[in-house]
């Protein structure tokens, strides 16, 4: 009879990511679709894949769980993220930092720009959003301000008026793009980074 630890040794290795250069995704409900540097066009996720950094991934339609490797041999870091379209980016200078940039559904120019009379109405109408679930170094990073993880269930939307941060639980740390400060955002509260 196999003990449990040679069952885990008999078991397949999981694809491993390469800092600074792939993640590893793995499909974990609904239908995700990613778009590779180069590709010119987007295809299902339907197994765990390993893509290099640069690939969109969009998750409007389901949600994924994104591997990284830090810079320490043997270290990774996992988080799950849905219900937007991001670009995975991870350079070697950030300490392991992996950023997810919105790509945002609806361009500013198309969407923000009613009559007079609808200004209003549409100031806080939502162009990209992004969710995750993540520990790890991990940040979310929008037209006008950028959110840095500590163990935390956050959003991150695009709005008209400005970039949303909206922590469900944990401490978020957002870098406002236009005021060129730093606010710490935490369970329950939300911070807007207005647009210029």
């Amino acid at each position: 009879m196999l003990t449990a630890s040679a069952v885990a040794a008999a078991a397949p290795a999981s694809p491993a990511p390469t800092f600074a250069k792939t993640v590893v995704l793995r499909p974990v409900s609904g239908k995700v679709l990613i778009r590779p540097p180069g590709a010119a066009y987007s295809t299902p996720l339907n197994a765990v894949r390993i893509v290099p950094v640069g690939t969109v991934v969009d998750t409007t339609g389901g949600r994924i769980e994104l591997t990284s490797a830090n810079p320490s041999p043997g270290s990774f870091q996992s988080g799950q993220f849905f219900e937007g379209t991001f670009q995975v980016k991870q350079s070697r200078g950030g300490g392991g930092l992996v950023s997810l940039v919105l790509r945002d559904a609806i361009t500013r120019g198309s969407g923000c720009n009613p009559p007079p009379v609808h200004a209003a109405a549409l100031s806080t109408r939502i162009l990209g959003l992004l969710r995750g679930n993540a520990k790890g170094h991990f940040r979310t990073v929008g037209r006008f301000s950028a959110a840095t993880v500590l163990g935390t269930n956050w959003g991150v939307r695009d709005r008209c008026d400005g970039t949303q941060t909206v922590v469900r639980r944990g401490v978020v740390i957002v870098q406002d793009f236009v005021l060129h400060k730093t606010v710490t955002v935490r369970t329950g509260q939300t911070y807007l980074a207005r647009a210029p």
